[in-house]
């Protein structure tokens, strides 16, 4: 299964969303918005907690990193594109 996440700070969605990432890149909120995203879809039944990879592109990218090292146990691996 695929899960797209449009954290918060994500572009399309208003002023409001899209300011309430400011200052929440890496370890803040936008990064908990991913992890609270993947943990849902494993309690879901969704996704199989032992083979969640990570991605993303530019600040995906980042993201994908950030990822890999504060919650390496949710993450079987990850891909880093230009991030």
């Amino acid at each position: 299964s695929t899960l797209q996440v449009n954290f918060r700070g994500s572009t399309g969605y208003g002023k409001t969303f899209l300011h309430s990432g400011d200052g929440q890149w890496g370890v803040g909120t936008m990064q908990h918005d991913l992890t609270d995203s993947v943990k849902w879809a494993i309690d879901q039944g969704i996704a199989d907690p032992d083979n969640v990879c990570i991605y993303g592109g530019s600040y995906g990218g980042y993201a994908c990193l950030a990822g890999l090292a504060f919650t390496p146990e949710l993450y079987k691996c990850g891909v880093d594109i230009v991030g």
